[in-house]
């Protein structure tokens, strides 16, 4: 079976912000989505550069796309939006 983007954003949107209390997709944490056989790279951007669950939301990110079936490789690249 083939990953899909829709079967990532899928798992990701039971990765819910300990903060604001909705999930990372909803929340349009999720910049981009590569796919390349059973490897998967987000691009991710949190709200602010200080945030304090900024490793615990990535990493349930990555716990929730390993468990696509079919993904091997999971990396994950974020940022910060900027203040104005």
């Amino acid at each position: 079976m083939a990953i899909t983007e829709s079967s990532i954003k899928d798992a990701l949107r039971e990765v819910i912000d300990p903060e604001l209390h909705h999930n990372v997709v909803d929340l349009g944490f999720i910049q981009e989505i590569e796919i390349v056989g059973d490897y998967v790279h987000l691009d991710i951007q949190l709200t602010t550069p200080y945030c304090p669950f900024a490793d615990q939301i990535v990493g349930r990110m990555r716990e929730a796309v390993e468990k696509v079936p079919g993904v091997n490789k999971v990396e994950i690249e974020r940022a910060c939006m900027k203040e104005d």
